[in-house]
This record gives C-alpha cells, structure tokens and sequence, in this order.
C-alpha cells in the first residue's frame, strides 16, 4: 500500500505515464494544464489519506534509490459511469514504460482482487480511452469484458472511453 512518503513519486509517475498514454502527436496545452493540475503530490497525498481509495505500489525502497514503478488505484464507492457496474472501480494500473512486460501489472491486479475479496466485492469495473489498443488489448486478455461506452471530456473536447468489467469472485 502507498503511504504519504510516495505521494511525490506517484504524481510523477502519473504524469509520465498519462502523457506518454494520450498525447502521442505532442503534449497540447489543456492535456498539460490538466495533468499537472491532477497529478500534485498533495492530490496524491488526498488519495493516499482517504478510507475509500486503495493505493498498491510496485518497486519503491528510496533509502537505496530505486523508486516507483507502477501503482493499481481501486476506490469503493465510485462515479459508476453506467448503472450496470458494480461498485468497485479500478480506477488507475500504471506502469512505467521501461517497466512493461515484466509483470507487474498482472501483480498489481491479483493483489487489488485479493484486497477487494477481502473487501466483500466480487467484480469490479474500468475504463479504459478506446484508442489506447494496447490497454484495451491487455484487459481484455486478462478477463475484462466490455460492458459499454463512456467519454472522458476535457474543455471542448470528448475522447472514448471502453468501460470493461472483471468478475474474481469471493
């Protein structure tokens, strides 16, 4: 679990990774003013502090320097974009680039399973931006199914969203 000492570390994970994800031409000036206006390390700390959100970290140790390199977000209660998901949302699975392919979001994920059993929920949901294949790609294969649309809408402008669900069971 994250504690306040990442709260720095995570913001910046949070920005390398969003803007690697949906600025793929170049970084347009509402995509910056929005991930720097979200990802701060006092948002990062509020979401560490708060009872309904769970933080699961990979990599971390900073007295021998390695760091941060990747966190699950899973939060109960959510804004459920549609009334068929459940409760559970895995909001945020971030990976540093370099980091891809070694595993650590399957590991990410089983351990945010084990705390939502241990929670009482059974499913959870996501959503993903449609036009990010590889995210797509990687939930589906890991059991997620589609279950709708959405749109993340950021000043004039809408973007696709897949909204997928996972069933581990209790």
């Amino acid at each position: 679990m994250a504690n306040k000492e990442d709260a720095g570390a995570l913001a910046a994970l949070c920005i390398e990774v969003w803007l690697h994800t949906y600025c793929r031409p170049g970084i347009p000036p509402v995509f910056a003013a929005y991930a720097l206006e979200t990802f701060t390390p006092a948002n990062m700390a509020a979401l560490i502090a708060d009872k309904d959100q769970h933080l699961l970290v990979d990599g971390v140790d900073y007295a021998g320097q390695e760091g941060l390199r990747g966190y699950l977000r899973w939060c109960c209660p959510s804004k459920r974009p549609l009334p068929a998901c459940p409760a559970a949302e895995i909001d945020t699975l971030y990976v540093r680039e370099r980091h891809k392919g070694q595993g650590i979001g399957s590991a990410l994920l089983e351990a945010s399973y084990a705390d939502m059993r241990q929670a009482g929920h059974k499913e959870a949901f996501l959503s993903a931006n449609a036009e990010n294949k590889e995210a797509v790609s990687y939930y589906l294969a890991k059991g997620f199914k589609t279950l709708g649309e959405s749109w993340f809408e950021i000043e004039d402008g809408r973007y696709l969203n897949f909204v997928m669900q996972k069933e581990f069971g209790i």
